[in-house]
């Protein structure tokens, strides 16, 4: 009878062993599980921000162009024109680029602008990129001596800037402290000692009238027989 428990009390212990050895496995087996399904989301969280960082680098200039306009307070900003697509910023194009900034598309890689929805303001920031960094000097000396900071109707840009870091070149033409905001940012964005400034000038902000008076009511301007009649 003794025997018997002792054969008995060995299987018990035998078997709960055999048990806890399951257990175990199951344990590890679950654990090593876990660890794949973490490197696994690890790796497809790594491949997203890859995507996204690569998304971001192909759009440089509208990044830049958020940047040029930082710090600008919202009732300082002109509205700017719409775009068809949604997107913030006027691409340049063969039809618009010696409009605005006086040079064809032929002579740069690409551009942005953004220009002012309404004619009567003269607002236009533009960015163009240089088909290489060797080429952005000729590039902005081309730029400041054709951009037209009287293509606006009755009114002129009261400052004009061109300037250049590596193979990004700025056109500004806009009110003064906007566009000395706007050449600061870029500034601040490469580094003064890498910024050269091709062109600043100021000019009248409106046309001279044949009197030579300026004033900026319009109405005011107008011969009284012509204003009594509004």
């Amino acid at each position: 009878m003794k025997k018997l428990a002792i054969t008995l009390t060995a299987l018990t212990l035998a078997l709960a062993l055999a048990a806890c050895g399951s257990t175990a496995g199951s344990s590890s087996s679950t654990a090593s599980s876990g660890a794949a399904s973490t490197s696994s989301s690890a790796s497809s969280s790594a491949s997203s921000e890859s995507s996204s960082t690569a998304a971001v680098a192909t759009s440089d200039l509208t990044s830049l162009m958020d940047a040029l306009f930082s710090g600008i307070a919202e009732d300082q900003m002109p509205m700017l024109m719409p775009q068809e697509d949604g997107s913030k910023y006027a691409p340049l194009t063969e039809e618009n680029s010696e409009y605005n900034t006086g040079v064809a598309l032929s002579a740069y890689k690409e551009g942005i602008c953004a220009e002012a929805a309404m004619s009567a303001q003269a607002h236009s920031i533009c960015l163009l990129k240089a088909n290489s960094a060797e080429e952005a000097a000729k590039l902005a000396e081309d730029v400041a001596a054709n951009a037209n900071p009287n293509k606006w109707i009755c009114v002129s840009a009261e400052r004009t800037i061109v300037a250049y870091s590596g193979d990004t070149v700025l056109l500004a033409m806009s009110f003064n402290d906007l566009a000395q905001t706007v050449l600061n940012n870029f500034t601040a964005q490469f580094g003064a000692e890498n910024v050269t400034v091709v062109k600043d000038e100021t000019g009248a902000d409106m046309a001279m009238p044949e009197g030579g008076d300026v004033t900026s009511d319009p109405v005011a301007a107008m011969p009284e027989d012509a204003s009594g009649a509004l």
